[in-house]
């Protein structure tokens, strides 16, 4: 498609949650039902890795039958495509990468701002203090370099700043520990550690919101380079071309997407850390995180039926390097390092250059390792 870019299929095929996404993909022949029954344990990550590496499209996957977990479905891959990407943005699948980006880049401009509404269907499962059983949750444990079950992958972390009140949504790892915490690897410089630096300058713990299975231009707007001070869901409403819905959570003050699939809620313990990992990261190789706060959950909700979203991380090409990709052609990726390693990073991910970005990740942690 040349010429002027179709932002959208007049209206029909707007998205308001994670369900409308993939009944997308299906209709697109984007989507591929697993309906056999799969262990929890490796055997998702592992069919999710044997797929991209079969099928060039690395189609979507949805597991409707998870060993122990009756009721319960597993979504990933949702943006191992430029096609999948245009259509979270409601554009044709066929649209041209550059119009993708060319959209992306407009949209982001103009953001939307977000609207508090009453009632959510993810509170169709409540459960608060001592009820809280992570364990209820089919949570993968993805690659067998992992430590343990990773709860947190491809997911929301919603925190407010404790001195302006102004909100942050970010996307950290989060390894699940026991029934009601988790581990959540934030790296010194991000958003979600400034604001925990500041809850803990003032002696208190930072509430923190964790919406699980949401519309993927949330994902897209969190993993961007938003400048700090900048709410999320605002721009993510200019995004999607329409409010972010929000709510309030049960026992913080804080407001997560209505349409969420699960949802946790809860606290960052000050100046208490453990160690995370270790777990596979982008550069294919196990990565720790030394002093990784700590979660408390004092709530958490779901949807009948509800889709868990998560995703196989490591592999060269996955849906992770993928959005990477997206995000440095459309200028918007800030990655970890420095100025000159980012611009190296950016270079080979605008040319989608993934076995090299994960050299370059590779090297950077041999250095590290010898410098100690």
């Amino acid at each position: 498609m040349r010429g002027n870019v179709r932002t959208s299929f007049r209206g029909v095929f707007t998205i308001k949650d994670l369900r409308d996404f993939i009944s997308k993909l299906e209709r697109s022949a984007e989507l591929l039902r697993i309906k056999h029954q799969v262990d929890w344990k490796y055997e998702i990550g592992e069919i999710t890795r044997k797929v991209k590496a079969s099928d060039s499209k690395g189609h979507a996957l949805l597991f409707e039958n998870i060993k122990d977990y009756p009721g319960f479905n597993i979504f990933t891959n949702g943006l191992g495509s430029y096609s999948r990407i245009a259509l979270a943005l409601c554009l044709e699948p066929l649209t041209p990468v550059k119009d993708i980006v060319k959209v992306f880049k407009q949209r982001i401009l103009e953001p939307v701002k977000s609207v508090m509404v009453k009632d959510s269907t993810f509170k169709e499962n409540i459960f608060i203090g001592n009820s809280v059983d992570l364990t209820k949750l089919p949570v993968p444990w993805w690659n067998r370099e992992d430590v343990g079950r990773y709860i947190g992958t491809w997911h929301l972390n919603i925190t407010k700043d404790p001195e302006t009140g102004i909100r942050n949504v970010g996307i950290y790892r989060m390894q699940f520990l026991n029934s009601n915490t988790t581990a959540i690897s934030i790296s010194p410089k991000s958003h979600l550690a400034i604001h925990l630096s500041k809850s803990e300058r003032m002696g208190k713990p930072l509430e923190m919101g964790v919406a699980i299975g949401v519309d993927e231009a949330l994902i897209m707007c969190a993993a961007a380079a938003v400048p700090f001070g900048v709410d999320e869901f605002n721009v993510a409403g200019g995004l999607r071309q329409r409010p972010v819905e929000l709510i309030k959570c049960n026992t913080v003050d804080i407001e997560v997407p209505a349409h969420s699939e699960i949802v946790l809620e809860g606290k960052i313990l000050p100046k208490v850390r453990v160690k995370e990992g270790p777990f596979l990261d982008y550069a294919g190789i196990p990565k720790s995180n030394p002093q990784a706060p700590i979660f408390e959950v004092t709530g958490m909700m779901y949807r009948n039926n509800p889709f868990f979203r998560g995703a196989v991380i490591g592999n060269a090409g996955a849906e992770d390097h993928l959005l990477y990709s997206f995000l440095s052609k459309a200028d918007c990726l800030d990655f970890h390092g420095s100025r000159i390693r980012q611009k190296i990073q950016n270079a080979l991910l605008k040319k989608s250059l993934f076995t090299a970005f994960q050299f370059m990740g590779r090297l950077r942690q041999l250095l590290k390792d010898l410098r100690i």
